[in-house]
C-alpha cells in the first residue's frame, strides 16, 4: 500500500510564504510511513526562485521532478503552480538517481547508469520506474524510453518529458534533490507489491481519418515514404498543406504497431527533404493514419480516461492517481487552458487522492489482446495510472 500526500502553492516570488504555504499542507511529524520519496510538478520560476531548491533542503526524503506547463491536486490546479506528492508506505521501498547528461552520441549510458545507482539502493528488482527526462531537440524522448525498457527488464516506465512555456525548451528542467539540469533525467524506481493499472486516450474516434497506409520506410523517428510516397507526398494526399510550415504538432498520426496494443499518437516535429521528424519511433509496416485534435476532441479524451480509471478503482480497489498529459492539449484548449484540469479534479473529486501534470512526451505502457504491458511513447495522449 502507498499512501499519497499532497501539497500546492501559487507563490512563487515570496520564497518565505510559498514554503510556509507547502509544508502547513504535510505532516512530516506524524504523517509519514517508513519509507517516502516526493515527486514536484512545478512552472519554470519556482526553480529561479529557489522554491524548489528551498523545499528539497526542507523534506527529510528525496525529491524528484521537472517544469511543467501547469499542474493539479485534488480541488487545486493551475499554469503557475507547484505541486507536490509524497509517496510514502511501510511496505514499498522508494530509490532515486539523477542520470549525467544526455546527449545525442551518448543516451544509453547516462540513463543505464542511473537505472543502475537507483537499482543499487534497494533490496530486490524494482517492480516500476517513474521516469523524469529533458525534452531535446535532438533526442527522442521515444529512444530515452526505449533504454529505460532495456535496462529495467520490461518493467512499467511511466514518466514524462520536461517542458515550459518557451518555443525553445530553454526553461524546461529536471531536478533531483535540489540539484538542476536541462539535459538530465531522474528516476524513481519502486520495489514492492505494487498493482498499476495504466490507461491512455489520444485522439477521439471522430477525429481520425479512416483512410490508412502502410509505413514503406523510416528510420527511427523519421518517417521517409509512406504507401511508396514520400511522407510530404502522402500528407498532400490528403489535403494537408505544408509549405512554409516548420511543424504541425496538433496534426497527429496515429500509429498501429500490428502487435494487439492499442495505436499510439506521434506529433510531427519538422518536415525535411529526408521525411518527416516524428515524435515517436515508427517501425517499417506499421499502419498509419492522420488525425486531427480540437478542444471536444481533448475535453472527450479526458473524461473518458478518467471515468475508465475512477471506474476500475471502484472495482479493483486503489491508492491514488497519478495522471499525464500531453502540454500540447493544454494549447489546444487555450484560451481555456486549464479547463482540462478542472475537468479532472472536479471528476476525481474526493474519491482518490491524485496529481496531475502537463507532459511534454508521455511515458505510458499499453496492453496487447493477452493484457501484457508494453511500455509506450506517446504524444497528445491523455495518460494515466491507478496504483
Amino acid at each position: 500500500m502507498i499512501k499519497l500526500i499532497h501539497a500546492s502553492t501559487s507563490e512563487i516570488d515570496e520564497l518565505d510564504a510559498a514554503m510556509n504555504e507547502i509544508l502547513s499542507q504535510i505532516d512530516l511529524e506524524n504523517g509519514l510511513l517508513a519509507h517516502s520519496v516526493g515527486i514536484v510538478a512545478c512552472y519554470y520560476e519556482f526553480v529561479e526562485t529557489g522554491v524548489v531548491g528551498a523545499l528539497c533542503e526542507a523534506l527529510p526524503f528525496d525529491v524528484i521532478g521537472c517544469t511543467v506547463l501547469g499542474s493539479a491536486i485534488n480541488g487545486r490546479y493551475g499554469l503557475e503552480q507547484l505541486s507536490l506528492s509524497v509517496l510514502t508506505s511501510d511496505d514499498v521501498h522508494f530509490a532515486t538517481a539523477f542520470s549525467e547528461e544526455i546527449s545525442k552520441d551518448d543516451v544509453d549510458a547516462p540513463l543505464a547508469r542511473a537505472y543502475e545507482e537507483a537499482r543499487g539502493k534497494l533490496r530486490a528488482e524494482p517492480s516500476f520506474i517513474f521516469a523524469f527526462a529533458p525534452i531535446m531537440t535532438d533526442v527522442s524522448g521515444d529512444n530515452m524510453l526505449r533504454r529505460l525498457d532495456a535496462v529495467g527488464g520490461g518493467i512499467p516506465v511511466f514518466g514524462t518529458l520536461s517542458n515550459d512555456t518557451s518555443l525553445t525548451y530553454e526553461n524546461s528542467m529536471v531536478f533531483r534533490n535540489g540539484d538542476v539540469a536541462r539535459h538530465k533525467a531522474a528516476l524513481l524506481l519502486i520495489e514492492g507489491a505494487v498493482n498499476p493499472r495504466f490507461f491512455t486516450t489520444a485522439i477521439s474516434e471522430k477525429n481520425i481519418q479512416q483512410r490508412t497506409a502502410i509505413v514503406t520506410d523510416a528510420e527511427g523517428s523519421l518517417l521517409k515514404r509512406v504507401d511508396n510516397m514520400s511522407g510530404l507526398q502522402y500528407l498532400a494526399s490528403l489535403g494537408v498543406e505544408t509549405n512554409g510550415l516548420a511543424a504541425v504538432t496538433t496534426l497527429p498520426f496515429l500509429i498501429d504497431y500490428g502487435d494487439g496494443t492499442k495505436p499510439v499518437a506521434f506529433s510531427m516535429y519538422a518536415f525535411t527533404d529526408e521525411g518527416i521528424f516524428c515524435g515517436g519511433n515508427i517501425p517499417v509496416g506499421a499502419k498509419i493514419a492522420i488525425a486531427d485534435v480540437d478542444h471536444n476532441s481533448v475535453m472527450e479524451t479526458a473524461e473518458s480516461t478518467v471515468s475508465q480509471a475512477l471506474a476500475d478503482a471502484k472495482k479493483n480497489g486503489g491508492d491514488f492517481i497519478l495522471a499525464i498529459p500531453c502540454f500540447t492539449r493544454g494549447l489546444v484548449i487555450s484560451p481555456n487552458s486549464e479547463e482540462e484540469m478542472r475537468k479532472t479534479s472536479e471528476m476525481i473529486g474526493d474519491a482518490l487522492p491524485f496529481m496531475l501534470l502537463y507532459s511534454g512526451g508521455e511515458m505510458c505502457p499499453v496492453y496487447d489482446e493477452k493484457r501484457n504491458i508494453v511500455n509506450r511513447f506517446h504524444n497528445l495522449t491523455y495518460t494515466l495510472v491507478v496504483f
